[in-house]
C-alpha cells in the first residue's frame, strides 16, 4: 500500500513540473507523420503547390479510375474552348452499350435507344466511375478513342508530369481487349502508369478548369436518366469511413487487382484547399483520414483574403474588375510562423495583346503571395469580370516642328559630296 501511494505521489510531482515546463514554453516535439500503408502518397496544396507531404512520389504506379480525372479535365478543357458543350448528346458505340452491360466492368447499364449528354456522363465518370462513360467523353472529345489517348499523353508531357497512358478509363489492356479499345502495338497486359504526384497534379488542373467539380464528386448517389449510380468513396458523409474532421468532399476512387485501391481526395483546412493521393493500398480510406489528421497537427496555416480588385490594363487607362479564383490564400509552415504580403500585377495573355480585347472569364492579373519569412511564393490568378478594349480607338500622331539638328549634320555634308 505504501509503495503505491508513494508512485500515486511521482506521478503527481511529474504532471505538476510538465505544466510548469508547460507554462514557462516548454513545449512538445513537432508532430509526426508515419509512413502511409501504401505504394505512394503525396499532398499539396492546391492553391500554391506546396508540398506537405511525399512517398515514393515520383514512381509510376497503376492507378486504375483514377485515371478518369485527366479524362474529364480534357473533357472540361474542350468546353471551356468553345470546341463542346455540356448540353451535347454524346453518341454510345456498341462496344460501349456493351461495355456497359459487363457486370465486372460496369457500375452503369446503358441501353442503346438512351441519350447521354456530356454532363451526365461527366456525373457517371466521377461518381460511378463509368467505364463507357469515360471511353465515350474521350471519344466525343477527339473523335475517337487512340486519339483521345494521344491527347492525354500529350497533355501530360505538356505538364512535365511522369504518366503514361493506353486507356481513358483506367482499365488495362486484358480488360480492353474484348471492346475492340486496345491500342495498336501497345503489350497485352499494358495498362496506364502514373506517379502520385501526377496524379495530384492533374487533380489540381482539373480544380482550376472547373472549381465546381467537387459538387459532382461529392455526390454519394445520382440519377442518369431512371438509372441510380453510386459513389464508392468510403469517406464522404454518410459512407462508413467518412471522418467530420477530415472534410473530404472529393474526388476520385480507383482499384484494380494491379493497382489495388487508389484514392485521390479534395478536402479543406480553414477554407484552404488541398489535395491528397494515395495509391495502391489496402486500407487506403483509413490511411487518408489518418493522414489528414497527421498533417494538421505537424503544420500550421497562415492565410491571407484575396478580394476582387480594380485592375488597370496594357493602356494604363482601361481599367477592369477581377475577382480571384480564390478567396484567401495561405502558406503552411512547422516552427515559424509565417509573414505574407501580397502584391497584384496585370498579367495579360499573347493573345489577348494580339486581339486588343479581354473577354469576361478571362485572366488579366495575377496575385503574388510571398512569406516573407521563408521566401516561399504562390500565385492566384484574377479573372476579368467584364469585357473590355485594351487600345484607344484611334491614336493622333504629331509632327514635329523644329529640324532633328544630328539628321541635319548628317545630310548636309553628303549633299555638298554630290553637287
Amino acid at each position: 500500500m505504501v509503495r503505491i501511494k508513494h508512485w500515486l505521489w511521482r506521478g503527481a510531482v511529474l504532471a505538476l513540473v510538465m505544466t510548469i515546463l508547460g507554462g514557462i514554453g516548454v513545449t512538445a516535439q513537432a508532430a509526426t507523420v508515419t509512413k502511409v500503408p501504401a505504394r505512394a502518397a503525396f499532398v499539396m496544396d492546391a492553391t500554391s503547390g506546396q508540398v506537405l507531404y511525399q512517398q515514393n512520389a515520383d514512381k509510376k504506379y497503376p492507378i486504375a479510375s483514377l485515371s478518369k480525372l485527366l479524362t474529364v479535365y480534357l473533357t472540361v478543357k474542350a468546353i471551356n474552348d468553345g470546341q463542346i458543350g455540356w448540353n451535347d448528346p454524346v453518341p454510345m458505340s456498341k462496344d460501349l452499350i456493351k461495355l456497359s452491360h459487363n457486370y465486372a466492368y460496369s457500375s452503369l447499364r446503358m441501353k442503346a435507344s438512351e441519350t447521354f449528354t456530356v454532363k451526365q456522363l461527366v456525373a457517371a465518370a466521377m461518381i460511378a466511375s463509368s467505364n463507357s462513360a469515360a471511353t465515350a467523353l474521350g471519344e466525343y472529345v477527339a473523335g475517337n478513342n487512340a486519339k483521345f489517348i494521344q491527347l492525354m499523353n500529350q497533355q501530360s508531357a505538356d505538364w512535365g508530369i511522369e504518366a503514361h497512358f493506353i486507356s481513358s478509363s483506367g482499365l488495362d489492356n486484358t480488360d480492353l481487349k474484348d471492346f475492340n479499345l486496345v491500342l495498336p502495338d501497345t503489350g497485352a497486359k499494358e495498362e496506364n502508369l502514373v506517379s502520385a504526384k501526377a496524379i495530384t497534379i492533374v487533380a489540381q488542373h482539373l480544380l482550376l478548369a472547373d472549381p465546381e467539380i467537387t459538387a459532382i464528386s461529392s455526390k454519394t448517389t445520382a440519377d442518369i436518366n431512371g438509372t441510380p449510380i453510386f459513389n464508392e468513396n468510403s469517406c464522404l458523409p454518410g459512407q462508413p469511413q467518412y471522418k467530420k474532421e477530415s472534410q473530404i468532399d472529393g474526388l476520385k476512387t480507383g482499384f484494380t487487382e494491379n493497382a489495388k485501391l487508389c484514392f485521390t481526395a479534395t478536402y479543406t483546412v480553414n477554407g484552404q484547399r488541398m489535395i491528397a493521393t494515395i495509391l495502391g493500398g489496402d486500407t487506403t480510406f483509413s490511411a487518408m483520414n489518418k493522414l489528414i489528421k497527421q498533417l494538421k497537427k505537424k503544420y500550421q496555416l497562415e492565410t491571407t483574403p484575396l478580394t476582387s480588385k480594380q485592375i488597370s490594363l496594357a493602356n494604363g487607362i482601361t481599367t477592369v474588375t477581377a475577382a480571384p479564383i480564390v478567396s484567401q490564400a495561405g502558406v503552411w509552415y512547422l516552427n515559424q510562423s509565417a509573414n505574407l504580403t501580397t502584391r497584384v500585377q496585370t498579367k495579360l495573355t499573347p493573345a489577348q495583346l494580339s486581339s486588343g480585347t479581354v473577354d469576361a472569364g478571362e485572366p488579366v492579373a495575377q496575385a503574388t503571395v510571398t512569406d516573407t519569412t521563408t521566401g516561399a511564393k504562390q500565385q492566384v490568378m484574377y479573372r476579368s469580370q467584364q469585357n473590355a478594349t485594351l487600345f484607344a480607338d484611334r491614336v493622333v500622331f504629331t509632327t514635329k516642328d523644329k529640324a532633328d539638328h544630328l539628321l541635319t549634320a548628317l545630310v548636309q555634308p553628303m549633299n555638298v559630296a554630290f553637287k
